[in-house]
């Protein structure tokens, strides 16, 4: 017998193999944030996360544990949020990544009913090392910007920037606050404690990740000062660096800084056409 349910505080740690903690934090402290669970033979087998914001409810993660997988259970959870969804007239959408239009995600959505699959502007790529463009990079330096390690700044500060992020949000994830970045590759442009413009990069193996890149506007030479800043500090030799560019923007941006990129993945975006 199968079920979908309202996920609750105390219904929650059925469905915890499921989650990474982040996402378990974000359903606890984020009132915004919400579950659907399937359970199938008494068994939390699939859940479904979303955020209900404006101008949409935006699916933010689906799985099915393996041993329950190919039985319909992800279908099931994405239409029961669709029925609940229209008695409020709200819409569905979810954003992804995927190599290819054959990708599993990518297929899941392009199949299911009443829903469409439209290209999005972004992509997520990476160069090796090896092949960073150091002299086209140190030509956007500008030694007039006062650049510093974000994680020099007092605490208040660097609590109150990603506070005001995530109210105009401009991050892609609610919880993000830096903390697993590779410090020393984290800097800022930064006039009175204003800051005006960061970088982030983590680590993950040999490989470096350009986690999030932002400016206040009108500050993007102090941005470019900042990847030519990070250029210089960045290994020689190893793994790769890949960025993920999700705006027409920062498009541009990389193809102009790193024509040798290597493709990994584009966007997509799956909207329900609000039938059932």
């Amino acid at each position: 017998m199968r079920e979908f349910i309202r996920i609750t505080d105390k219904t929650l740690h059925w469905f915890s193999p499921l989650l990474s903690e982040d996402l378990c934090r974000q359903l606890t402290q984020q009132k915004s944030v919400y579950a659907i669970g399937a359970v199938e033979d008494r068994t939390a087998s699939g859940i479904l996360v979303f955020h209900i914001g404006k101008p949409a409810t935006e699916i933010r993660m689906l799985a099915v544990s393996p041993e329950y997988r190919r039985r319909g259970i992800a279908r099931g959870m994405v239409e029961y949020l669709c029925r609940h969804a229209w008695d409020t007239t709200t819409p569905v959408v979810c954003s992804f990544a995927a190599p290819n239009q054959q990708d599993p995600v990518y297929l899941f959505f392009a199949q299911l009913e009443h829903f469409s699959v439209a290209p999005e502007d972004g992509m997520i790529c990476q160069v090796p090392l090896s092949q960073i463009p150091l002299e086209r990079l140190a030509a956007l330096r500008n030694d007039r910007f006062r650049i510093r390690p974000f994680f020099s700044l007092p605490a208040v500060t660097r609590r109150q920037f990603f506070l005001q992020l995530q109210r105009q949000h401009t991050l892609l994830w609610d919880d993000f606050n830096g903390t697993d970045c590779c410090q020393p590759l984290c800097l800022c442009a930064a006039e009175d404690d204003t800051i005006q413009a960061a970088v982030f990069v983590s680590q993950d193996g040999p490989d470096l990740d350009l986690s999030f890149a932002w400016c206040s506007p009108g500050c993007h030479r102090q941005l470019m000062a900042l990847l030519a800043k990070i250029s210089s500090l960045l290994p020689r030799e190893g793994g790769y660096l890949r960025i993920a560019a999700v705006t027409p923007v920062t498009v541009s941006l990389v193809d102009k800084l790193l024509p040798k990129r290597e493709v990994l993945a584009r966007y997509y975006q799956a909207a329900w056409d609000m039938e059932l």
